[in-house]
């Protein structure tokens, strides 16, 4: 909101969010509906969608980057690695990758150069995650977790959890394929694909409450 220089020092005024990040929520036992991962996704993409047409990559998209308003409405947060698009990936720091490596899209792994596709991989990963409620690359090291995306084909959702609809386990499938060529080419197309799906299947419950403090 604000932006300044103090008697105390430099300030940044931002939005004051209630609520809870996505990785709390799932932490404390939030379990969405297939339709309501669709319908928090769809958001999350729009947002994306916006980053990018202002030449914005996020980098970092996680369940810990982002948070669930009261309302239950996500804003994504952190854009502290963030990079212009088709700039050099994150690079390695002090032999730790930036970001979280369960998320990361083999492009930035092998320091290639991010774009668009490199955030929606990683929100592919993430609704994976809510579909399946299972990572999509597990690993205890973060060696074991870059051979796991570099090289792991994970089962598709809908044979992992009953009720899980294959259309919306092929856009999960999609928006995290290894080959950059193979995702969606824009969040804005992932976002119109969940839209799709939902205004096919309105019957499907789209509840997007989570447990509260």
């Amino acid at each position: 909101h604000d932006a300044g220089l103090s008697s105390q020092g430099v300030y940044i005024a931002m939005e004051r969010l209630q609520g809870r990040d996505l990785r709390q929520a799932l932490a404390e036992g939030w379990r969405p509906t297939p339709a309501a991962a669709a319908q928090l996704v769809r958001r999350v993409a729009d947002a994306l969608a916006y980053a990018h047409g202002r030449g914005v990559v996020h980098c970092d998209i996680k369940p810990a980057n982002i948070f669930l308003t009261r309302r239950d409405k996500p804003k994504v947060l952190d854009f502290g690695i963030a990079r212009i698009a088709n700039s050099r990936a994150v690079p390695l720091l002090d032999g730790a990758l930036a970001g979280s490596p369960h998320y990361l899209a083999p492009e930035q792994l092998q320091g290639q150069a991010v774009d668009a596709r490199t955030d929606i991989h990683a929100l592919g990963v993430v609704f994976y995650e809510l579909l399946t409620l299972r990572r999509a690359f597990p690993g205890d090291t973060v060696e074991q977790i870059t051979t796991a995306v570099l090289t792991n084909h994970p089962a598709p959702a809908h044979e992992l959890r009953p009720g899980v609809p294959r259309t919306l386990a092929g856009i999960a499938a999609k928006a995290m394929a290894r080959e950059p060529g193979n995702r969606y080419a824009s969040a804005a197309e992932m976002s119109a694909d969940l839209r799709r799906w939902a205004e096919r299947h309105p019957q499907h419950d789209a509840e997007m409450e989570a447990p509260r403090a």
